[in-house]
């Protein structure tokens, strides 16, 4: 049997990465000076085998970094990690298809890799804060 601490170590470890991989990836967008906004923005209106309306995808590219950030803290509270990780999962969900409308397919393979992040801190329990270290 594993060990329970052990086990809620794990999903600290593993929310405190999707915490930083969001707040990390939203503040980079602020700061970006728009490249984000234009370099996407631009890619979508290609070539693609799915066109998506412009109006569209601008909203959401807008959108991007307050969700990223949003979410983040979200993940910080335990009250609602469970809200949260659900959160995670329909954003990581939504940039997956994003990268498969832009047919960047190994994009869309690495993005498996976050949805496993919420998949392990869905499944994994929790310490019932940040300080304590519940060994029972």
């Amino acid at each position: 049997m594993l060990n329970p601490t052990l086990l809620r170590d794990a999903e600290r470890i593993v929310r405190l990465t999707m915490i930083v991989v969001l707040l990390t990836a939203g503040i980079s967008k602020f700061f970006s000076a728009g490249g984000f906004f234009a370099y996407y923005s631009a890619l979508f209106q290609g070539d693609l085998r799915i066109n998506l309306p412009a109006a569209l995808v601008n909203a959401y590219l807008a959108i991007i970094p307050f969700a990223e950030v949003g979410i983040g803290l979200l993940l910080i509270s335990h009250r609602f990690r469970w809200i949260a990780i659900h959160v995670w999962f329909a954003f990581m969900l939504s940039l997956l298809v994003g990268h498969y409308v832009l047919q960047e397919w190994s994009s869309v393979n690495q993005m498996l890799d976050y949805v496993f992040l919420g998949v392990l801190c869905l499944v994994l329990p929790a310490h019932p804060s940040w300080i304590s270290r519940d060994t029972g």
